[in-house]
């Protein structure tokens, strides 16, 4: 079995290159967190590896495209996906480019994960997942221009930081509507944010404590 190789449920085999960083259990976080109708076409904004995209279809099904400027990435994706006999497609494409790839109001649901700067990254994986205001930025209006109006946009996003993504979330007219914070200690360590685009204001906070997914288990 190839070192990369983790097992989410029994359907679905996700493929990763731990030179690039492998996924954590935030990822599996915010597919539970998320409310995902069969019929959404969903859109997860720096896919990585593609596992927003392939846990949630086995979830929840729905129509889903992952997009990353990361093409090593992007290949370990479509290889998931092509085991998993699941129809998602899987794009090098950057934030910027994909409202005039897709046009503007193609999807009902935007996923993310943006990269963010934590204290124990190194090397390329630091560079990953790293963004200044301007990108989380980037990334937010990117998702603006790509939802209905009414979508829905799912992040997770330090807890730290939530003053940061509150600011570029009203800026580009997005307004949250549920946030659960998961606790590590006596402490927030995680926001899981739903929003909606030209939403009415009106926030639902919940707090739970932080564990893995139960259904996340690594081979070896």
């Amino acid at each position: 079995m190839e070192r990369w190789e983790w097992l989410i449920e029994p359907k679905a085999g996700i493929f990763q290159d731990p030179a690039c960083g492998c996924f954590t259990e935030d990822s599996i976080a915010l597919v539970h967190f998320a409310k995902i109708r069969e019929t959404d076409a969903v859109l997860d904004i720096g896919t990585g590896n593609g596992v927003l995209c392939l846990y949630a279809e086995a979830r929840y099904g729905g129509t889903y495209t992952g997009i990353d400027v990361d093409e090593a990435q992007i290949a370990l994706a479509q290889r998931s996906a092509e085991r998993n006999g699941q129809p998602i497609r899987f794009l090098t494409l950057s934030a910027s480019d994909a409202p005039d790839a897709f046009g503007h109001g193609a999807f009902t649901h935007v996923l993310m994960n943006p990269p963010y700067f934590t204290s124990g990254d190194r090397g390329a994986h630091a560079a990953a997942r790293h963004a200044d205001g301007s990108q989380l930025s980037e990334w937010l209006h990117a998702a603006f221009l790509l939802l209905k109006n009414g979508g829905t946009l799912s992040l997770c996003f330090p807890a730290e930081r939530l003053a940061a993504l509150f600011r570029a979330l009203d800026e580009n007219r997005f307004a949250s509507k549920r946030m659960r914070l998961l606790l590590s200690g006596q402490r927030a360590r995680l926001a899981l944010i739903e929003a909606k685009k030209l939403g009415k204001d009106g926030l639902t906070v919940t707090v739970e404590p932080d564990r893995s997914d139960p259904l996340s288990k690594k081979l070896v």
